[in-house]
């Protein structure tokens, strides 16, 4: 019997093993998969925003809706672009319009819609698309729409339209911009859909890539660098619990000017909302071809000085600036036609000496609907002479 010790002590340790075993692996008697990471929420904190941006763009697309909404006493100035974004294509589609309170101070009001030739409230709506390839642009008014490709520069210094593209998604000037800069210092605090919300900042230049090139002049001085000192703009990022960006809001009050002679003096707040949803591949596809005939911009789209006595013109280039228009048919409809161009001298006279040459240019060519149009200071350097053109506006443009 004792020689029957060992082998009954190994039966006993084998029994007790198989009882562990079986206890750690489940009646299956399978091995138990470990936890699946989290795609988003399992990496460090600071990662966390930026693996989010990455999830939501292996989604293949998305809805979006960004509201930029400035502040001035009890009125506001709102922009409202909606659209799809086709992440794995590198395409998408979107409309812009403007809501503006009556009471929103006429200097801010034009600076934010744009300076158009014998537009007084400038563009405040059109529609774009966007490929690798070119930017589409249709005007509001239009009916046809405007290809940008290559290199855009019309004018030296102006070229509001490459904003309509955009680095992380294939539409421009929204927060998916920034959010790869967001460091959040912790994990995002819990939401009831398993989701998490980030509060975070990104760095103030960074800002910057959702305004066009003219409206950044109006706001504070920047740091020359995304990443030098300044005043930090906060985020808020609401991700879903697949990972998954659902709603970004910043406040850029920061970057709004002190100086009283900013034409945005008196706006005293500045934020940013954006909300994606409906991921996946866009159905139907986000459009790439613009529906309705195409004009080429590097033929069509010339500074009002250049476009021929008799020829018509669109003042909306999508440019938002009034040296541009567009050369259209004068069988279809327009915005005004050329009735005049003249030169006004080598050297700028003063401002009230230039607008008297300019009416007695085009003393001539007054009539209902008569307007002109002369260089600024600032043009008059630029092109060593002024110039003025006359033209006469249809009625469909407001005066």
């Amino acid at each position: 019997m004792n020689r029957s010790r060992p082998a009954l002590r190994s039966a006993a340790l084998a029994a007790v093993a198989a009882l562990l075993l079986s206890a750690c692996t489940g009646s299956g008697g399978g091995a138990e998969a470990p936890p699946t990471a989290h795609p988003v929420f399992s990496a460090p904190p600071a990662r966390q925003v930026l693996l989010a941006l990455r999830h939501t763009q292996d989604t293949g697309g998305a809805t979006l809706r960004q509201t930029v909404t400035f502040t001035t006493g009890r009125a506001t100035a709102v922009q409202t672009v909606t659209g799809r974004v086709d992440f794995a294509d590198a395409r998408g589609e979107a409309s812009s319009g403007w809501r503006i309170d009556a009471g929103f101070p006429r200097p801010a009001r034009d600076t934010l819609l744009g300076s158009l030739a014998a537009l007084e409230s400038g563009a405040d709506r059109g529609r774009y698309t966007v490929d690798t390839r070119a930017i589409h642009y249709r005007a509001g008014s239009a009916g046809y729409w405007l290809r940008y490709q290559g290199d855009i520069e019309p004018l030296r210094g102006i070229d509001a339209v490459s904003l309509l593209r955009g680095t992380e998604s294939a539409v421009g000037g929204t927060l998916l911009e920034v959010l790869s800069a967001v460091r959040p210092k912790a994990g995002g605090a819990a939401r009831p859909d398993g989701g998490r919300t980030y509060r975070a900042d990104f760095p103030l230049a960074q800002a910057m890539s959702l305004f066009p090139e003219d409206l950044r002049t109006e706001f504070a001085p920047q740091p020359l660098f995304a990443g030098s000192p300044g005043a930090p703009v906060p985020v808020t990022v609401d991700v879903d619990g697949e990972g998954r960006i659902t709603r970004a809001r910043a406040d850029l009050a920061a970057v709004l000017s002190a100086e009283e002679d900013s034409a945005l003096a008196g706006v005293t707040g500045l934020r940013v909302d954006l909300t994606l949803s409906g991921f996946g591949a866009p159905r139907p596809a986000a459009g790439a071809t613009p529906d309705g005939p195409v004009l080429d911009a590097a033929r069509s789209v010339v500074p009002l000085h250049e476009a021929a006595v008799g020829e018509c013109v669109d003042f909306d280039t999508g440019m938002r600036h009034r040296r541009l228009v567009t050369r259209v048919p004068c069988g279809s409809p327009h915005d005004g036609r050329i009735t005049g161009q003249h030169t006004l001298g080598a050297v700028h006279p003063g401002r009230d000496a230039a607008r008297e040459r300019a009416e007695r240019a085009c003393a001539d060519r007054s009539g209902p609907g008569s307007r002109r149009a002369w260089s600024t200071p600032a043009e008059w350097a630029d092109l060593h002479e002024g110039r003025v053109t006359c033209f006469v506006v249809s009625q469909a443009v407001p005066s």
